[in-house]
């Protein structure tokens, strides 16, 4: 089995391209732009860039022990997605999670979990936070996550 992505899905399709003032061609009366030489990519500032999701990640045996923090959505859960589905790959069978420091979770939160249990793997929530909790009594898949994770 080929465990290894191309980096096809990972480039973006098309590079943004940065304009240089727009101004009129000598004996020309319309204006064209022109481009720079190399792609400028917008900036985050060092204050808006969140900590990582993944707090950290063991594996012994064939169990998987994952610490998440901070605020989880559908862009920040992308990096815990892959890294589960590699470790399903790879052959991990058993996931523990531990929630407690998490401060915000949507359905991408939900959708990561709910992609490890598709494949007949176990799920354990060892602590979770109240953002957590709250996420899976409004949903009825994370009720039955809940549920679920809390069997022996």
């Amino acid at each position: 089995m080929n465990t290894t992505a191309g980096p096809s899905h990972i480039l973006p399709t098309s590079i943004p391209i940065s304009f240089r003032t727009c101004r009129a061609l000598p004996g020309r009366g319309t204006a064209r732009p022109q481009f720079s030489k190399t792609p400028q990519f917008p900036k985050t500032p060092q204050s808006h860039q969140s900590p990582p999701v993944i707090a950290s990640c063991r594996a012994e045996g064939t169990t998987l022990k994952v610490a998440v923090q901070g605020e989880i959505d559908h862009f920040s859960a992308a990096p815990l997605s892959a890294m589960l589905a590699s470790a399903a790959a790879f052959g991990h069978t058993r996931l523990v999670v531990d929630a407690s420091r998490v401060t915000f979770c949507d359905s991408g939160f939900l959708n990561a979990l709910l992609a490890w249990r598709r494949g007949g793997r176990r799920l354990i929530l060892a602590a979770t936070s109240a953002a957590v909790r709250r996420l899976l009594a409004a949903s009825r898949s994370g009720r039955l996550l809940a549920r679920e994770s809390l069997r022996p």
